[in-house]
């Protein structure tokens, strides 16, 4: 499975790391795109990155799924990318798996993707989502669309993408890895 992981300035860390983490020891193939026009990406708490490739660049038609971590002016930075918009909407076009954390799903709410979905997202950013149900759950699936609620579900968002876009085997064995709860 490939994993196009957008990536702007001011995510949230925990909402990349974690996920990206988890997702490599499970076999997973993570590419981390840029958003801008740069590779370089700012968290933010500072932590720096170098993506992969920019999202411009990206041949969509390889990847099976697409990652929106959150962080406020990160998910602003998506949210207000033309391309991003495009790129989750042609990706629930093709049915392949979309993946939100903490105010992310407000993204997807906006490309019109969640109002006919249940999701969560971190709360307080309930208000701006358009959405079948929103729930106060840790961690929603709805179909081939997964939203978490903030960086401390992150470890359990990134075991649930893992259980529903592979398998719960291959969950449980990261988990044992990591000792997890």
């Amino acid at each position: 499975m490939q994993i196009l992981f957008l990536m702007a300035d001011g995510f949230e860390e925990t909402e990349f790391v974690t996920p990206f983490d988890y997702w490599q020891r499970a076999g997973l193939d993570v590419t981390l795109a840029s958003i801008s026009d740069s590779l370089a990406v700012t968290g933010k708490l500072g932590l720096r990155i170098q993506a992969d490739i920019l999202l411009k660049d990206a041949d969509l038609a390889q990847f099976d799924a697409v990652m929106l971590p959150g962080g406020g002016q990160g998910v602003k930075n998506l949210a207000a990318s033309a391309a991003v918009e495009a790129t989750v909407k042609e990706f629930d076009a093709q049915g392949k798996w979309l993946f939100a954390i903490c105010a992310a799903p407000l993204v997807l709410s906006k490309a019109g993707l969640l109002k006919d979905r249940r999701c969560t997202c971190f709360p307080g950013c309930e208000s701006d989502l358009v959405c079948k149900q929103y729930l106060t759950d840790r961690v929603v699936v709805d179909g081939k669309v997964i939203t978490s609620c903030g960086a401390g579900s992150a470890e359990e968002f990134a075991f649930e993408c893992i259980a529903q876009a592979v398998d719960r085997e291959t969950c449980e064995k990261i988990r044992k890895q990591v000792v997890a709860r």
